[in-house]
Order: structure tokens, then C-alpha cells, then sequence
């Protein structure tokens, strides 16, 4: 379960984040992973990594975000559809048991989806919202983070169904937030290293109309760009028109670090396999922002 290619962050790697001030990490995990049997305990020795990690960052005080990976599915079928055993019960019950382990610790917060794509919006909508309630329910604490549908892009969030769906979002204890992510390249989808132009100061300004409006918050789950000046560039102007509204944006996570990326990846915030004390530019320009929310 725990060999192979699929294998938590050593810890060597967070603790280069924590020494230079990083604040909150985002820790993706696949559903089946933790849970291999729905309804069933959760795998111990999936357990005893990510225990390792949270002890690590929330004890420097630091947040992390557990961030169920799946994009809206399990094994292929959407959550809760009817056709599977993967019920919108046992997505809920799962999210509880997690809670139930760390939910004492508010440093420690819910992700509940991943990009949900290509499925029904209300659906999406109830899932979450049932396992925020059980989240809530067996004592989590920390901040919930929704997701939309359409990949959860916050350049297309009121362009889709999202922006209005997602306003029934609930938490019983309104202690919540939307997960957003924004890409800067040509189609927002990440896998090209080079920005367009001009999109850094412009992207987030509809999200942002809409937050404001209905008085929501944002967190930005994913962001990522090249090395090249023009992307840098447009890296900064994204980061500064989040700092521009601290009532907001709760803060955000660049995508990515965790020490698998080797040498080619021209978008990770990892130093070098190969030359471990050389900082990324991304990292470098990334530097006067971290930790700035205390």
C-alpha cells in the first residue's frame, strides 16, 4: 500500500519549508489510499506517515490542509452517485474519521475535494456538505474548504454553475472557506511553464467581485508558473492582488513542492535533485509573501 511510486514527503523535504517561514502545506491523499475498504478502518500504515507529517508542521505552527485528492471520484465513479459503493454516507463518514484524529488542532484543516470536474453540481454541493457537518461532528475544528465544480478555477467560477450553487455551501459552525485554483498559462490548466501575458494582475478580479459581494472567503489551492521574467512576473502581480484583500483570501499553496519533481520540472518550488542548496526562482520570489498573515 505504502511502496511503489505513491509515498508521503520525507520529512527532510518539510523542514526546508519550515525554515524559511512556510505556514501552511497542502497534503493530497487519494481516498482509497487511507481507506482501501470503504466503511472500513482506515490503513494504519498510510496513517502513521501522514501522522508523522502533521506532528511536524503543526507543531512549528504551521496549518495544514489535508486534501482529498480524487476530483470529485473514487476508483473512477463519482462520489455518491448511486452506482458504487463510494455513497455520499461513507465519503462523509470517512472525512468524520479524520476529523475524529486530528479535529482537537485547529492548525489542522479540510480540503474536501479536489477539482471536481464533469459532474452534477448539486451533487458535488451535497457531498461536501454532508461531510462537513460529520466533520464537524466528531470535533474537527479547523477551517472547511469547499470546492467547485469546472476544476474549481477561480477564473471561471461565475462563468459556471458554481457561482451560485456554492453560496449554499453550509458549515455549522461557519468556519469555511473556497478552495480556488488558478494557473496563469493560455487554457489555466498548468501544464505549460509560460504565463500570459498581463493575467497575474487580472484573473482573481471576478472571484474577488463575488467574494466581496456575498461575503465569502477564498483560498487559493493551487498556483504555479515558470521561471522565465515574464512568468515571474505575472507570478508577483497574482500574489500581490491577493495581498490586496487580506478580508479575502485566507492564503493559498503553490503547486508544487515534496521532494518528487527531480530536475526537469520547470514549475516546482523543490530545489534541485542535484544541487539541494540552490533555491528555486519561484521560492525566491515567493519568499516576502510567506508567512505575511502570521
Amino acid at each position: 500500500m505504502i511502496g511503489g511510486r505513491w509515498k508521503w514527503p520525507h520529512l527532510e523535504n518539510l523542514n526546508y519549508y519550515l525554515s524559511l517561514g512556510v505556514k501552511v502545506f497542502r497534503i493530497p491523499f487519494k481516498w482509497n489510499r487511507l481507506q482501501p475498504d470503504i466503511a472500513k478502518p482506515l490503513e494504519p500504515a498510510a496513517l502513521e506517515g501522514l501522522d508523522r507529517l502533521v506532528g511536524r508542521a503543526v507543531g512549528e505552527g504551521a496549518v495544514v490542509l489535508l486534501d482529498m485528492h480524487d476530483y470529485g471520484r473514487r476508483d473512477k465513479i463519482v462520489i455518491g452517485d448511486g452506482t458504487s459503493a463510494a455513497t455520499l454516507e461513507s465519503y462523509a463518514s470517512f472525512w468524520g474519521e479524520l476529523a475524529q484524529r486530528y479535529g482537537k488542532n485547529s492548525l489542522v484543516w479540510y480540503g474536501l475535494m479536489n477539482e471536481p470536474h464533469d459532474q452534477d453540481p448539486i451533487l458535488n454541493l451535497n457531498t461536501q456538505n454532508a461531510a462537513c457537518a460529520e466533520i464537524r461532528r466528531r470535533g474537527g475544528t479547523g477551517t472547511v474548504l469547499f470546492s467547485g465544480i469546472a476544476w474549481t478555477g477561480a477564473h471561471s467560477w461565475t462563468k459556471t454553475s458554481n457561482g451560485t450553487v456554492m453560496l449554499q455551501a453550509f458549515d455549522p459552525v461557519d468556519n469555511y472557506g473556497f478552495d480556488m485554483h488558478q494557473y496563469l498559462d493560455k487554457g489555466f490548466g498548468g501544464s505549460n511553464p509560460i504565463a500570459t501575458e498581463g493575467i497575474g494582475k487580472r484573473i482573481l478580479k471576478s472571484a474577488t467581485d463575488w467574494a466581496t459581494q456575498h461575503r465569502k472567503r477564498i483560498f487559493i489551492g493551487e498556483f504555479a508558473t515558470g521561471r522565465t521574467e515574464g512568468s515571474l512576473r505575472e507570478l508577483r502581480d497574482l500574489l500581490d492582488a491577493m495581498m490586496a484583500r487580506p478580508d479575502i483570501f485566507l492564503g493559498a499553496t503553490y503547486w508544487a513542492g515534496g521532494g518528487v519533481w527531480g530536475n526537469t520540472n520547470q514549475q516546482t518550488v523543490d530545489p534541485p535533485r542535484d544541487s539541494p542548496g540552490v533555491m528555486s526562482e519561484q521560492m525566491n520570489l515567493l519568499l516576502p509573501y510567506v508567512g505575511c498573515r502570521g
